[in-house]
């Protein structure tokens, strides 16, 4: 096996073509790692020196990958930072990922590495063996590593029906979602997802249109930079299909909207929205969230993920608690 070291923008290029094909074989890997995401990332909102090591077999083949950088303070970083990834870790095959991890950690301790004293290594799933791992030879090498649950990820399995979906919920549950459902049809409520080939540029802007206006706090979130990076993103991830947006409308006017990912039998929740004006009368979030995991069923997913977050409604509609955590590395 050989390590290869990308450095910067160009890093997307030479890996291209092997990139996702080992996503595709990654039983860990998640949207926020695939090419488009980190290429996309990394344009809007990546600064500093970056590094891709690509762990290869002797024939070429790509066994495993990991994209860190250093950023301006000089601490070290997944790429995909954390305002946006809700989950990072090194993309790698099962029988290749103890090779990959102790390889990437080895280069990243030597002299030919960007300067880096003190690692931020958030939203690593909390049973990535990543984490022992690297704590093993944080110690070697005579690290301080420190292990901080950052946030919850509601995840809800998803039985082969939604009528059997709806009767695992608790019994309130079950009566509220059929009355707000019933109400929103007889309100001529309409959901439709973004079609492919469809202006996704526009439904973007509607996207953080409807954020903005739920929200104080995502207006907050999203500043001019914010909003450049997620249409890069979301033209990058929706041209391959791993992206998709859902809409409620009233009367033809968008009154909710979720941004999801789809991959490996899972739905990925990503961002949302509404307008308040709907809120009391409608309930346009439930509604539509509703008929995306009806639609989840039906295209034969298994895990609906509501990634980061403890909101109320992702346990009302199933969610059980997974965890995110932060790996420190401090060198001596």
């Amino acid at each position: 096996m050989q390590l290869e070291v990308h450095s910067g923008a160009a890093a997307f290029i030479d890996l291209a073509d092997d990139w996702n094909r080992l996503i595709a074989r990654s039983v860990h890997a998640t949207p926020f790692q695939t090419l488009e995401f980190q290429r996309a990332w990394w344009a809007g909102l990546g600064e500093g020196e970056l590094r891709v090591l690509a762990l290869r077999a002797a024939d070429h083949s790509l066994l495993g990958l990991a994209a860190l950088y250093v950023d301006l303070a000089g601490v070290l970083r997944w790429v995909g930072g954390e305002e946006i990834a809700d989950y990072l870790d090194v993309v790698t095959t099962t029988s290749n990922a103890t090779d990959l991890r102790a390889a990437v950690l080895e280069w990243w301790a030597g002299p030919q590495a960007p300067a880096w004293q003190y690692a931020q290594l958030s939203n690593i799933p909390e049973q990535s063996p990543t984490i022992a791992q690297w704590q093993q030879l944080a110690a070697h090498y005579g690290w301080r590593a420190e292990v901080t649950r950052l946030d919850v990820c509601p995840i809800a399995t998803l039985p082969t029906s939604f009528d059997d979906y709806v009767a695992q919920l608790a019994s309130k549950q079950r009566h509220e979602l059929r009355r707000k459902l019933r109400r929103a049809e007889a309100e001529g409520a309409q959901w439709r997802l973004l079609p492919n080939g469809a202006d996704v540029s526009a439904a973007t802007e509607e996207l953080m249109h409807l954020m903005a206006a739920s929200s104080p706090a995502k207006t907050e979130f999203l500043n001019p930079r914010m909003r450049s990076s997620f249409q890069g993103v979301f033209r990058a991830a929706f041209a391959t299909g791993l992206l998709h947006l859902c809409f409620l409308d009233v009367a033809g006017h968008p009154v909710a909207v979720y941004a999801f990912f789809s991959m490996n039998h899972r739905i990925y929740l990503y961002n949302s929205g509404y307008d308040p004006a709907y809120a009391s009368a409608l309930s346009p979030g439930w509604v539509l969230l509703a008929h995306l995991i009806e639609h989840a069923i039906a295209t034969g997913h298994t895990h609906f993920d509501f990634m980061q977050g403890a909101e109320d409604y992702k346990y009302k509609f199933g969610g059980r608690d997974e965890h995110v955590v932060r790996l420190t590395l401090q060198r001596s």
